[in-house]
């Protein structure tokens, strides 16, 4: 009888180890989710700072860090893509101060013909520029700034690439404390079969 009621008192004890454990996992997406609203509405962080530091600090400093350094001067897509637009005549090489017709022109004849493997994307500064705002348009700052990067004009665009690194580091510093709030706590079915009693025979 000790032996059954030993048992029963270790699956008590797992089961409300699981509930809490699945609060807790619960708890941290909320809050994980959350940062990510207000950095996505270029939002200051306020309370979820505070949040984010308890959570996720001990295990995530670097992310947390970064996270809360974006939130202080957001940057968001609709920011990037403006601005995007707006040095899209220097970044392909056509300002209107910039170079002579006969500058344009040359440009214009180099792009008639390109010269490229089969099933790779077109090199020309236009194409480029149009890659970069599909690529913003779904999230992807990281190949908008490997296209911006190689344009011509990409020297006019230097603040616009500081500001698209910190959209990106700070977007992967949320998918790591995501994924820490998914993967926390740490098995506690594990953890309590480990203290479940072993019982022997009389």
């Amino acid at each position: 009888r000790v032996a059954e009621l030993e048992q029963r008192l270790s699956r008590i004890t797992l089961q409300a180890e699981s509930a809490s454990g699945n609060a807790s996992r619960a708890e941290g997406l909320l809050v994980a989710f959350a940062v990510r609203r207000a950095l996505d509405r270029g939002l200051s962080l306020g309370y979820l700072e505070a949040q984010l530091r308890l959570r996720f600090g001990d295990d995530q400093p670097n992310a947390v860090k970064t996270i809360i350094e974006t939130s202080r001067e957001p940057v968001t897509l609709e920011q990037l893509r403006a601005e995007l637009d707006a040095l899209a005549p220097e970044l392909v090489g056509r300002s209107n101060d910039n170079g002579s017709l006969w500058t344009g022109l040359r440009r214009e004849l180099g792009e008639l013909f390109v010269v490229r493997p089969t099933g790779t994307q077109s090199p020309r500064a236009t194409e480029r520029l149009e890659r970069a705002r599909r690529y913003l348009a779904g999230g992807m700052a990281d190949k908008a700034i490997a296209e911006v990067q190689a344009m011509p004009g990409a020297a006019a665009a230097s603040e616009w690439l500081m500001q698209a690194r910190r959209y990106h580091e700070a977007r992967r510093a949320l998918d790591l404390i995501e994924t820490a709030a998914i993967l926390e706590p740490r098995d506690g079915t594990a953890v309590a079969m480990a203290r479940k009693p072993v019982v022997t025979a009389p």
